[in-house]
């Protein structure tokens, strides 16, 4: 996974250096009760693809895990570069409600970050880009795969900005780069936008009322859809 988590860091640093977090990052010159200026559909359409470039390293980890202590199902990042926090596993036999499972024998799992808790990215001079995330997922042994069930999702932030990101149908499998299908739901400012998987290093974010752009998942650019 290490390149992935390189590739990450980089997503990020590209997303700051094109401007589309500069204003979440400076909220210090926000007064407590002062909205933030309004972003752009450009700069929230840019916060998706971020959102949707950082899943796609994440979310292998429920099939590609390898546990340390067979005894405690965590994944720690802290001292990996600028990425710090803990995501959890619970593995179950049976679904949700099942058996409890070691990794290698489940066909459920619970991913999550604990409560009060989350993964901070470290972005340019004093920025930070915080996830939690919730996904439930049904696991194939055999093939290495889970697909992500209805209740999947998670909360965004960037500075003064907030954002909430669901997931439908998305299939993840060991090895793979990329989601091989489904949909992200990403809530900002009002807005919703829907990122598209389809198996390869792009995807399509569509903003509902109008307003497309397709996204590079490998450096988490997006340009307006021709």
């Amino acid at each position: 996974m290490m390149n992935k988590k390189l590739t990450l860091l980089a997503v990020l640093a590209l997303m700051l250096g094109l401007g589309l977090f500069m204003t979440g990052c400076e909220s210090d010159s926000v007064a407590p009760n002062e909205e933030p200026p309004t972003l752009s559909d450009d700069e929230v359409a840019g916060q998706a693809a971020a959102m949707a470039s950082a899943a796609a390293q994440v979310l292998p980890q429920i099939v590609e895990y390898s546990p340390t202590n067979k005894d405690l199902y965590s994944y720690d990042f802290s001292g990996q570069n600028a990425v710090t926090g803990t995501v959890w596993f619970d593995f179950r036999t049976g679904g949700a409600d099942g058996t409890s499972a070691t990794y290698s024998t489940g066909d459920y799992c619970h991913m999550y970050t604990a409560d009060g808790e989350a993964i901070v990215f470290e972005v340019g001079v004093g920025g930070e880009i915080e996830v939690t995330v919730s996904v439930m997922a049904s696991i194939v042994q055999a093939t290495d795969t889970a697909t992500l069930l209805e209740g999947s999702a998670g909360t965004f932030t960037a500075g003064a900005y907030n954002a909430t990101f669901s997931f439908a149908g998305v299939v993840v499998t060991a090895g793979q780069n990329y989601p091989s299908g489904g949909t992200m739901t990403f809530v900002s400012g009002g807005r919703t936008l829907t990122v598209t998987f389809d198996g390869d290093n792009t995807a399509v974010v569509t903003l509902e009322g109008g307003g497309s752009w397709v996204l590079d998942l490998d450096d988490g650019s997006v340009s307006a859809a021709g």
